[in-house]
């Protein structure tokens, strides 16, 4: 038996038990993850002191109660709550795996936050404690005619009480998912949810009633006992006057996460898309509002103000006449960051933002194209760097001079770039592109592969490599690119280049694999134990062998040459990429448009 077929045997039951130690891990951590909240306070994972939030995550918010216009809570994905009060915003994240869909309160000192798993939070002015619902499913919808007397409902017929003390489970003889209650006394009370339903609870039973509707419903409010409206996929409204339900003419198809109104006006509701409708005497009127971002939430002081929430922390406040944007929120998930000095911060991603960390604050400098998600970002100063993103855009900034910009002709993606100088850079992408700038022009070079190359990075002119799906490694010799034998099929997400003679790249499940020495088509690549069953977006470090990679669930790893070892991050959300300063503090971002430092 040759030794590569010896190395290739080898390293397939490497991965193999690899794969069995992460399924067996990743079983555990479910079972633990399905533990309900309990009657003491929420346990919050504490940070690391050494990590600093450089700019902070925005969850999508899915439900808004307040006591005034000016005080009020939203809750959202991701286990968020947020608390706006006057001007200023405060902030908590509980169970990461529970996001939060409904909030309801009788006054600032007693507040209800529900969501997945039958979670439920419960504020009393200056902290939340967790309380079990007995849900037999996830909790959508929150409403109460005062403190002792609140209803939840949620998946699989869910319907808890909660009478200011304790919650108890309600059976209304339906097993259907519910997503929304309201009433207008404690003797007519409505829910609403899959295939239409509508329930109306009398009192003393519960009730369906034909809403005429046969889509998911998702939000149910009304003006007065006989003005009531419910709203939900594919635009669907209905109208109820007191006798029947009777369905209405939304003029869109986009899904309706809220319908509410204020005194003297016409209702309003909401929903994917950006859509607002407004209801005129014949029909509903739709047209988009904020830029086309989801809106989920709404609530209303009963006079003037009406406030919404949506996409990545958004929050806009309608006031006759007048729009007030309250929180724009984060409109991207950064994919790459550049760090050329020290607390200097370029940050490039979804929807062309090029964020640059400014007095204290961001600001973004993006270059005037349309449509555009950066993915990659290199440079050698911050008065020198390139970008590239989607449709084959490359930009490149120089300190006094407008952006240069490029597009290729057949105009793929492009996800990374990296360079031996500003004179002699690679951009990858889709379908095995790669394409090499010389100083003048970029032009194409043959790959080999017509595989997605995620990542690219190298020591020379001699010595450069592409990784990407389905396990695919290419080496440039500074002739050709060839491939190299990975022994793998996970996608490889990152390359980088050791001092030391070390090239280390990662993937999916955790895997990390390793060559060094002789280079070529036959080296062998081997399988390294990172520790992690979470999938590895990103690796990279300095020329003073400092080598760290970064993943999902908050995954950040440190090398030291023979082995890595876990750093814990103190967040859970995915992070995609990462550089070191040449103070050599490491910086991290994501997801939400999280950026993480951490200082040695």
């Amino acid at each position: 038996m040759s030794h590569n077929n010896t190395v290739s045997i080898l390293n397939r039951e490497i991965i193999r038990i690899h794969r069995t130690f992460l399924a067996w891990l990743m079983i555990l951590m479910a079972i633990f993850s399905l533990s309900g909240c309990s009657d003491d306070d929420p346990t919050v994972v504490q940070d690391d002191p050494s990590w600093e939030v450089i700019l902070e995550p925005e969850y999508t918010q899915r439900s808004v109660w307040g006591v005034t216009e000016a005080n009020y809570f939203t809750v959202g994905e991701h286990g968020s709550i947020r608390h706006y009060s006057n001007g200023q915003w405060q902030s908590w994240q509980f169970d990461f795996s529970s996001s939060l869909y409904g909030v309801w309160g009788s006054d600032s000192e007693h507040v209800l936050a529900v969501g997945e798993n039958g979670v439920c939070y419960q504020f009393d002015g200056q902290q939340w404690t967790g309380r079990h619902t007995y849900s037999p499913g996830g909790l959508n919808g929150i409403w109460g005619t005062d403190w002792e007397n609140v209803y939840a409902v949620g998946n699989s017929g869910a319907v808890v009480h909660f009478d200011g003390n304790n919650w108890s489970p309600l059976d209304v003889g339906v097993e259907t998912n519910f997503y929304s209650v309201w009433g207008t006394a404690e003797d007519n009370i409505y829910i609403c949810g899959s295939s239409g339903i509508v329930m109306h609870f009398d009192g003393s039973v519960w009730l369906e009633q034909d809403s005429g509707i046969d889509q998911v419903l998702d939000c149910i409010w009304g003006f007065e006992p006989d003005d009531i409206f419910a709203v939900g996929s594919l635009g669907s409204i209905t109208h109820f006057d007191g006798i029947s339900w009777n369905p209405e003419n939304s003029g869109t198809t986009e899904r309706l996460w809220s319908v509410r109104g204020l005194p003297g006006h016409d209702p309003v509701a909401i929903g994917s898309g950006g859509i607002f409708l407004t209801r005129g005497p014949d029909d509903w009127n739709p047209r988009v509002i904020a830029e086309g971002r989801y809106l989920y939430g709404m609530w209303d002081n009963q006079d003037s103000a009406l406030l919404m929430t949506g996409y990545n922390g958004l929050v806009q406040q309608v006031t006759d006449p007048a729009w007030q944007i309250i929180s724009v929120g984060h409109t991207h998930w950064i994919k790459d960051v550049f760090t050329p000095s020290c607390g200097e911060i370029f940050a490039v991603g979804k929807q062309g933002v090029v964020l640059q960390a400014h007095g204290g604050g961001w600001q973004n400098i993006a270059p005037p194209l349309d449509g555009v998600d950066y993915s990659g970002i290199w440079g050698e100063s911050d008065d020198d760097f390139f970008i590239v993103g989607t449709d084959g855009v490359i930009a490149r900034y120089r300190g006094g001079r407008p952006w240069e910009t490029w597009r290729l002709q057949s105009e793929v993606n492009l996800e990374a770039i990296w360079g031996v100088n500003s004179d002699d850079v690679y951009a990858v992408g889709a379908g095995g592109i790669i394409v090499h700038f010389d100083g003048l022009n970029w032009e194409p070079m043959t790959s080999g592969s017509d595989r997605p190359l995620m990542a690219v990075h190298g020591r020379s002119p001699e010595e450069v490599y592409a990784v990407g799906a389905g396990g695919t490694i290419l080496y440039f010799n500074g002739i050709i690119w060839q491939e190299m034998q990975s022994n793998t099929s996970l996608p490889l997400t990152g390359i980088w280049c050791r001092a030391d003679q070390q090239t280390v790249a990662v993937g999916s499940s955790g895997l990390i694999i390793n060559h060094s020495g002789q280079l070529g088509e036959d080296t062998p690549w081997l399988v390294q134990d990172s520790g992690t069953l979470f999938s590895l977006k990103n690796v990279g470090g300095d020329d003073q062998g400092h080598t760290y990679a970064v993943g999902d669930n908050g995954t950040v790893l440190s090398y030291d040459g023979s082995q890595w070892t876990s750093m814990h991050s103190g967040h859970h959300d995915r992070l995609n990429t990462l550089d070191l300063d040449p103070c050599g503090n490491l910086v991290t971002a994501g997801h939400w448009g999280l950026v993480l430092r951490h200082g040695f």
